[in-house]
């Protein structure tokens, strides 16, 4: 599926939802401005892929971005990822306000994406990130496990949200 976007304004702040796929074909956010006085808020919960060149493409983009204040809002785990392998992804005032982690039963082979959400999952304290993870479970009761490992997935919080929370 190809990048489509949608706008809205509203009191001096731009939300920008990003749906379908970062890639060299991902000309929408081509000549895409935001008024400099305003905060720029990016909703990526539709956003299904990244290539390399849809790296290259968004890095572009996102550094020629003026703005008050970039939050990013529901980064699903492919944009997580890309987070944590590029450094410099984000330009580094970027506020991470919610992004998507990934859960697992081994009891009933069920998946499930769980929000976490700046100030109830994570936030700092004394200049270190504290997450508290939820008890999520499956259809059947069972408790369900990370389906990354914490030290790598979460490893993004350290430059995106350490100095902002």
């Amino acid at each position: 599926m190809s990048l489509q976007l949608s706008f809205s304004v509203a009191e001096k702040t731009t939300t920008l939802t990003l749906k379908g796929s970062l890639n060299e074909y991902s000309s929408a956010l081509d000549g895409v401005e935001v008024n400099p006085n305003f905060d720029l808020i990016l909703d990526l919960k539709d956003l299904e892929s990244i290539n390399s060149l849809g790296i290259r493409n968004f890095h572009s983009w996102i550094y020629s971005i003026r703005c008050q204040r970039l939050r990013l809002f529901h980064c699903p785990r492919v944009f997580v990822n890309q987070l944590n392998l590029v450094a410099g992804f984000l330009p580094p005032k970027t506020e991470i306000e919610s992004f998507f982690v990934p859960y697992y039963s081994e009891k009933t082979n069920e998946e499930s994406l769980i929000l976490f959400t700046r100030f109830l999952e994570y936030k700092s304290v004394d200049g270190n990130i504290k997450i508290s993870f939820p008890k999520v479970t499956d259809s059947q009761g069972n408790m369900m496990e990370l389906d990354v490992l914490e030290e790598n997935y979460f490893r993004f919080l350290n430059s995106y949200t350490l100095n902002q929370i």
